[in-house]
Order: C-alpha cells, then sequence, then structure tokens
C-alpha cells in the first residue's frame, strides 16, 4: 500500500481555492442529489441528511457496485506528501466515531510493512520515518518482535520491518450497507438502478437531474461516481482526467483465524484476513507490463475466460501462502477485478465544479480511507457555504484548464 504512493513524493503543491457562495432556502429543507452508491457517496449522504438535508441517492446499479465492493478496505494514514497524511490521520480519526456509532465491523488490528531486499527495505524504511515525531509514530520491529506480533506469518530475513497500530480494514460492502441503512432512517431516498442519463444546468445553477426513471429536481448535487465521474461531468464542459488503473483481489474460502492485522510485503505483496475467516489479497497494485497484460493495461475489460481468472486467483493465494504457511493449499472463493478511481496526479478531487453551478465532485482512489472525513466536510460545505481548509489543496479547480479540452 505504501510503495503505491511513492510517486507522490514528486508532486508539486497545489493552489487553495474557495467554494462559491450558496444560495439561500430560507425556512426550506435542502434538496441534495448523490450520484453514486460507493463508499463516498454513501458517507455524504449519510452526513447531508445527519445536517438536515432531503437527500436522494442515484445509484446506476445496485449500492456498492463499482469500486467499493472491488477494494482491499484498508483503513490507513501514511501518505508521503504531509499535507494529504493530516488528511488521511483525521479520516482515520473520523472513522474510529463512525464504526463506534453505527458498527461498521472495522477490524482495528494494526498494520505491518516488511521487506527482504535492500532496495525495498530503503522504501520500508523511508515510509516509517513519515510519522516520525508525531502521536502516531510507528514502531520498528526485528524479527523476534515481528513474530510476536503475528506467528502465523514467516516473513524471511527482514531487511527492515515496521508496525503501527493506527490502522484498519474492513469489509468494504457491509460498511457502505451500515451507512445506507443509517441514512435511509433519516430519510434518504435510496434509488437504484437508476441511470443518471444527464445533468441540466440553467445557465451555470443546477436545473434537474435526468434519470432513466425520470427528472429529479435539486438544489445541490454530488457526483460520486468514481469512474463514471468523467462521463457526467464532461457535457458540463468539465474535463475529469482519470488513469486507467486496473486491479485484482483474490479472495479465498473462510479459514481459521490466523491475523487481525494488514500486511504489506516484499514485491507488493498485499494481505489481511477478515472476520468471515477469508483472506483476501493482491500481487502487484497493477498488472505488470508484460505482453499480456497489454489490453487490460488501456482499457477496461474482464478476463476472457474462466480458467484465467482462477489462475490468477490461485497464484496470489500461493504467493501468500509462501509467508503465512496456515493457509497454504487454501482454495480460492473468487477473484475480483476493478478499476480505480485514479486522478491524475494521484490526490482526491473534492468540491465545487467550475462553471457548474450547485454541482459538487468527490472523487479518490483511497476511497475506503477518506470516506468518513470526506462525509463530513463536504456534507458542512453544502450545508453551509463555507469552505473546509483541509479540502483547499483538492479542489477540480486544479484541472481547469483542461475542462473543455
Amino acid at each position: 500500500m505504501l510503495r503505491r504512493r511513492t510517486f507522490l513524493k514528486t508532486l508539486a503543491g497545489l493552489a487553495l481555492t474557495a467554494a462559491r457562495p450558496p444560495r439561500a432556502f430560507a425556512g426550506a429543507r435542502l434538496r441534495v442529489g448523490v450520484i453514486g452508491g460507493g463508499i463516498i457517496g454513501s458517507s455524504i449522504a449519510l452526513h447531508l441528511a445527519e445536517a438536515g438535508a432531503q437527500v436522494t441517492l442515484l445509484e446506476k446499479v445496485t449500492p456498492t457496485h463499482g469500486a467499493t465492493q472491488n477494494s482491499f478496505g484498508f483503513i490507513n494514514i501514511f501518505d508521503p506528501d504531509h499535507t494529504y497524511q493530516q488528511l488521511r490521520i483525521e479520516s482515520y480519526l473520523a472513522y474510529r466515531q463512525l464504526d463506534a456509532r453505527l458498527g461498521l465491523a472495522v477490524t482495528w488490528g494494526g498494520y505491518i510493512d516488511w521487506a527482504n531486499s535492500a532496495a525495498e527495505g530503503a522504501l520500508v524504511r523511508t515510509a516509517a520515518a513519515m510519522l516520525d515525531g508525531t502521536p502516531f509514530a510507528v514502531r520498528r520491529i526485528d524479527a523476534a518482535e515481528f513474530r510476536r506480533l503475528s506467528p502465523d506469518v514467516e516473513p524471511g530475513p527482514l531487511a527492515a520491518a515496521f508496525y503501527s497500530p493506527y490502522a484498519g480494514h474492513v469489509d468494504p460492502v457491509f460498511a457502505t450497507h451500515r451507512m445506507l441503512q443509517r441514512a435511509q432512517a433519516l430519510g434518504v431516498d435510496v434509488r437504484y438502478p437508476c441511470e443518471v442519463l444527464s445533468i441540466e444546468l440553467r445557465g451555470e445553477r443546477l436545473a434537474a437531474v435526468h434519470t432513466a426513471q425520470g427528472a429529479v429536481t435539486l438544489d445541490r448535487l454530488v457526483v460520486a461516481a468514481g469512474v463514471d465521474s468523467p462521463v457526467l461531468l464532461a457535457p458540463l464542459g468539465y474535463r475529469l482526467p482519470l488513469r486507467h488503473a486496473p486491479g485484482i483481489l483474490a479472495h479465498s474460502a473462510p479459514t481459521r483465524a490466523l491475523t487481525r492485522l494488514v500486511y504489506d510485503g516484499p514485491d507488493e505483496l498485499e494481505f489481511k484476513q477478515m472476520a468471515s475467516g477469508r483472506i483476501v489479497g493482491e500481487w502487484h497494485f497493477e498488472p505488470p507490463d508484460i505482453p499480456v497484460h497489454r489490453e487490460i493495461r488501456t482499457r477496461p475489460i474482464d478476463y476472457p475466460n474462466p480458467a484465467l481468472r482462477a489462475e490468477h486467483g490461485r497464484r496470489i493465494l500461493e504467493r501468500i501462502g509462501a509467508v503465512l504457511p496456515a493457509a497454504r493449499g487454501i482454495s480460492l472463493e473468487r477473484l475480483t477485478l476493478g478499476f480505480r478511481p485514479m486522478p491524475l496526479d494521484g490526490f482526491p478531487v473534492v468540491g465545487p465544479v467550475p462553471a457548474a453551478g450547485d454541482v459538487y465532485l468527490a472523487v479518490t482512489h483511497s476511497g475506503i480511507t477518506l470516506a468518513a472525513i470526506l462525509g463530513r466536510y463536504l456534507s458542512r460545505e453544502i450545508m453551509t457555504g463555507v469552505p473546509a481548509p483541509a479540502l483547499g489543496p483538492y479542489r477540480p479547480t486544479r484541472f481547469a484548464s483542461s475542462a473543455g479540452a
């Protein structure tokens, strides 16, 4: 997980922008639509409802259908960009509160990152140093401490390793449905399958959202539709640049309880064990750049046949079994193939859409980690018109120069 974001070290700073003043609706509940029933859209809908808005959530297929159901479900605070790291810390703390309040069944087991080679060891040491001097500093560990923390894992020779208690993992589908259950209890109208066909503006103000079930009149709109967001926003003159980012996860059959931690191991190996006993993991963040992966690295496609899908799943579980002996030979239950909503610069895109009055955007690769805080901050902005300073670096305006291109 940490090595996925090493490219962020080269990014330049981003400009702060302010949200536009809201229209006043004295004596009436603000009608807010949310497009997208993943964990981000569900969190925003929930927080808006708790703030008193009249909320309609529009989901094209079923809640959690997109990136959410294909997510690893890791809640963590690590990033080499200090400002972004602070936002992740805020979301971690918000999640602790949300879990206690809603029963999201988060496993707060912590996190171990380790490496066997000198090259990867340097990356692990760099990651460990990110939080030095803060209340969230990690603990560097040796082989003996590794075994004490995680007796069922055989990491091999350690070039570097650390443990952080400030991490958790969750079943993203379960957590999203818990948010939606609470949202519906507060009156949120969840509509699915309900594809959004177009967003109608009158001048630069929102007029209506046209869906396959008819038009919906709204005062505000949040587009939280993941990889579908660019298509929805393009007719409004805004180009949202997302990077094509496929990823696969192997899900094993249930086995006995082995660990509560999340692991980042050598050669981009990442795995955890769910409360159900299923082991979930990936090996390589994206398909390696070899000829057989050429097509999937350029466009969204499914596996050509079940045999290849099963082969990839078994390969990931075998790699996990190499360091988790008790899981060797465990059967594959399923393999998920997902396409991550990855903004081109790696950072979230959150806030008012340029030249599209009353329309807001919320898209990010780290949807699981950031769902709690984005729901809180964006709902406040929409209800009060006061920009959240923590979201300042992540405004859609930073891509405005490419709008309409």
